[in-house]
């Protein structure tokens, strides 16, 4: 869609459509508000024209319409509410970096014992130069398959992945990199995820490192409580910037019935 204001700006704004609405994506979005310095409980109309095309009108808080374009805030120290929740993210988030790596040696584990069944050697090293160059090597590679095709992350309108549960899966687990490049920003932040029943719902971090994204905090929990098994066919739909809903298939040894 593209927004335009009565002085003659405007923007182009992304829309996505999720199983019960359409929503407007960050990118365009936040560079409106940017530029309008909103954020202080300012009301806004659209009104649309025709082909997506909208002329905004933006009104104060005192009920008058703000015609020239302000000048952003300076940037100012955070209150102290907000510089404590702040504090405390920093700190969870590092908590959670010192866990991962410490729980790599599992993935490690794992992949070194599928390497021996197929009669293939490999040697892991400390994450280091040599490691970091064969993470950047993998990730170009990746890059040029998506050349050559292109690979489906979104169905129906509504971004997904699907990924079968490992046991390391159930105390944290790796997002693909194909659907994290396109849609998972490049900070680290809270998700909500829902039952397929929106029986209940768990709060993860999605931890964001330089090399991988993975759910850490919150996310053993939600294994528990679910709960998911190894062999699980698990299928995440992006139903909301920041919410997921979780549809799950039962492997085969748990669906089988004994007569």
């Amino acid at each position: 869609m593209v927004i335009r204001a009565e002085r003659g700006s405007s923007w182009e704004v992304d829309i996505s459509k999720n199983p019960r609405f359409y929503y407007m994506e960050k990118s365009g979005w936040n560079q409106f508000v940017s530029d309008n310095a909103l954020g202080d409980n300012e009301f806004i109309t659209f009104t649309h024209k025709g082909s997506m095309s909208f002329n905004v009108n933006i009104y104060g808080k005192n009920g008058k319409e703000i015609v020239a374009p302000r000048k952003p805030p300076t940037t100012t120290p955070l209150s102290g509410v907000k510089k404590e929740e702040g504090e405390r993210s920093y700190k969870d988030v590092k908590k959670e970096e010192e866990r991962c790596e410490s729980m790599e040696g599992v993935e490690l584990e794992e992949a070194t014992k599928k390497k021996k069944k197929s009669k293939k050697v490999l040697s892991y090293v400390e994450v280091g130069e040599s490691s970091r160059g064969s993470r950047k090597k993998k990730a170009e590679k990746l890059k040029t398959l998506k050349k050559k095709k292109k690979i489906k992350t979104v169905k129906k309108g509504v971004p997904e992945f699907e990924i079968t549960i490992r046991k390391s899966y159930l105390k944290f687990m790796l997002l693909p990199r194909v659907f994290e490049e396109e849609h998972i920003p490049g900070e680290s932040m809270e998700y909500t995820i829902h039952h397929s029943e929106m029986r209940c719902s768990w709060n993860v971090l999605c931890l964001v490192r330089e090399n991988r994204t993975v759910f850490s905090s919150g996310w053993s929990r939600l294994a528990r409580e679910f709960p998911l098994k190894v062999g699980d066919r698990c299928t995440f739909k992006l139903i909301k910037p920041t919410e997921f809903v979780l549809i799950t298939k039962k492997s085969r040894k748990e669906t089988t019935v004994i007569g």
